[in-house]
Parts: C-alpha cells; structure tokens; sequence
C-alpha cells in the first residue's frame, strides 16, 4: 500500500514519536509511506534518518485562524491532486481539516483518523460550554469524512460515544519496540542529567517528568506542591525534561517558592526516554490524556510511577495506588508516602503495548 500519514507539527512529542514509530513499522514490513507535516525540525531529522519521503505544508499549524486552515485545506487538495495514495491517516486536530482535502481531491484515498486525546472535548478540559458545543459539531462534521475512526485508549472512546462524537470507532494502543529504547542505567543517566544542571544528582530521591511545558501536563501543580513532598523526603529533587508555552510559568512558580535548589527544568533533550531509569518515581500530573508513550516508556524502564486518573492511563498503569485524582493535593501525597511505607511490585509492560501488534492491527484497518 502507498500510505500517507499527515500530523500537525513536527515537533518533538508523544503524537510525533507514534508517527515515526509507526512509518517505520510500516516501511519495515514493505509499504510505501509518506509523511505530512507543518512546521518543526524533529519529525524532519528522524524521517531522514530513517528513509522516509515527507511533505512540509506551511499553513499546518496549530491555530483557529480559519484562513489559515482554509489555505491548508487548498494546499493539501493541489497535492492530493497530484498523487494516488491509498490511505491517508490522519493524526491531529488540525491535521483532520485535510479530510476536506480529501473528499474534494480527485485522487480521493481510504481515510484514517487516530484520536490521540480529545483534548479541549475531554470533561477535564476547563472551557466554556458553548466554546466545546462549537468544537463538538465541527469535529462530528469532519470525521463523517473519515471512514476509519482509531481511538487509542477504551476510556476515550467510551467518552467520544457518550458525548455523541461518534458512534464507530475502534482502540488501538501505540505501541513501542523495546529492544530499540535503549536506555541509559541507573547511575549513567544520573551523571548525564547531573552534568547538564550542574548539580549532583547521585544521592537524591529523584523525582522525574518528561513532557511538554503547557497547560495540558499540569506541571505547576507539581511545583506548587513540592514543598509538602519535601517534608517526607527531605532529599527529593524533580527534573523535568521538555520545553513548552509554560516554560517561563513554570520557571517563575520555582523561584517564587524558593525551591531553586530543588527542581531543574532541563529543556529538551534527544531520545529523552534514555533518561528514565534515572529516576525514582516518575510523575504524570496531567488534567487530560489520550494515551501517552511517555508513560509506556516509563512502564518499560521499570520505574515507580505516579500519574493522574485520566484517558488511557489506568489502562497502562493498573495499580490504582499509582493513580491520583487531577489537581487533588491529598490523594496525590497520600499516594506519594504511600511509596514508601508499603512495597509495591513494579509493572512489567502489558504486550498490548508493543509495537509489532500495533502495527498488525493498523494495516488490518488500512485494508479493512
């Protein structure tokens, strides 16, 4: 099959790492694949590297500026126009507008569209009720234009089926190839994490997070409760490795609180998952998820996890002593000191989670 996979941007980040992932998957077991993306170098690096055709188109961003998305909708029509593919997936918000493209081409291609999270849908999302009416019908529209719906959690497709976004759909987890994460031992990834903030992180309990810096992760909940994390593990530092719009958000709450010597925003940092095993506990405080491969990673480090009761998570993280109520300050340091008075038996990786079976289960859906 000549398959085209379309994504917003290409910047680094869980949604991107799925992309390559699967194009790899893909192109490995004899397909032709293409890859369409706005702005953002990592995506570009990684598709290089790996010998995968690509397409930029400059008016994909992430935005509501409807000329903006109109001039894609235009520009994704003249290329379709111009090719013969046989499936075209689709994996982002903005991305989706292409399913217009799509049905006006003349070249017109099977149409798959992956729900990585239902982002501003998700009943966790703070906005006004007519702001999510709005986005709720538009989203109805386009996916009437897809004829493959993939969800990748049960728990986000039980909520598109309540709320009335769809009524079809299926689940496919991302999934990972675990010889190909190679990551760093305990003490290497302590040295390498020491070096880049000048601090020595050999005999500290080592809280860790990777993640985008937005609203969406949640991170000043983290921040603003450090304090209390302190007083039952004195010698408790956090890294966080990513970069985002609530980088200087973040940056601010850490000085206002004091807490300098304490949390290290690392930025961003290549193949960040390497890092993992660094860590003692690692936090995902999110308000929303779809189902993030951040946690997967951390799942197949074999690390102590704590992350919010959202989307997908307690479908990767079973344990509900590992599970905390979003923005709930209790529940989260009952399940921190938790940690330490009981011993917990660390998950090992569930095999829906790999990424030969993903890979299977989306070319089924690619010809089914």
């Amino acid at each position: 099959m000549k398959i085209f996979l379309v994504i917003t941007t290409g910047d680094l980040g869980g949604a991107q790492n799925f992309l390559i992932n699967l194009a790899i998957g893909l192109k490995a077991q004899g397909h032709q694949v293409f890859v369409g993306f706005g702005d953002g170098e990592y995506l570009e690096k990684k598709l290089v590297a790996s010998g995968i055709s690509y397409q930029k188109f400059p008016y994909l961003k992430r935005t509501n500026n409807p000329f903006n998305n109109l001039l894609f909708i235009w520009q994704l029509k003249k290329f379709l126009d111009c090719q013969q593919f046989d499936v075209i997936h689709f994996n982002s918000s903005n991305a989706l507008l292409g399913a217009i493209s799509n049905y006006w081409s003349k070249n017109k291609a099977r149409s798959v569209f992956t729900v990585h999270g239902l982002s501003l849908l998700d009943n966790q999302y703070q906005a006004a009720r007519i702001i999510k009416k709005i986005y709720l019908l538009l989203f109805k529209l386009l996916l009437k234009l897809i004829d493959k719906i993939v969800f990748v959690s049960q728990n986000n497709l039980k909520v598109a089926n309540k709320i009335g976004l769809t009524n079809k759909g299926e689940v496919i987890y991302n999934g990972l190839d675990i010889e190909r994460l190679n990551f760093y031992q305990k003490d290497e990834a302590r040295k390498r994490l020491s070096e880049k903030i000048s601090q020595d992180l050999s005999v500290a309990y080592l809280i860790g997070s990777i993640g985008r810096l937005s609203a969406q992760k949640n991170y000043s909940f983290l921040i603003n409760n450090f304090r209390a994390i302190l007083e039952i593990k004195p010698n408790a530092k956090l890294v966080i490795i990513g970069t985002g719009p609530e980088a200087e958000l973040c940056q601010r709450l850490i000085i206002g609180n004091n807490l300098s010597s304490y949390i290290f925003l690392v930025g961003t940092l290549p193949e960040a998952h390497r890092y993992l095993k660094a860590f003692d506990l690692f936090v995902l405080p999110s308000i929303y998820e779809g189902l993030p491969l951040v946690l997967i990673e951390a799942q197949a480090a074999q690390i102590s996890i704590l992350a919010t009761d959202v989307g997908g998570n307690s479908e990767i993280v079973c344990q509900t002593e590992k599970l905390f109520k979003v923005n709930n300050v209790n529940d989260f340091i009952n399940k921190f000191q938790a940690q330490f008075l009981t011993s917990h038996i660390v998950e090992h990786l569930d095999e829906k989670f790999m990424l030969d079976k993903m890979i299977k289960k989306y070319i089924s859906t690619y010809q089914n």
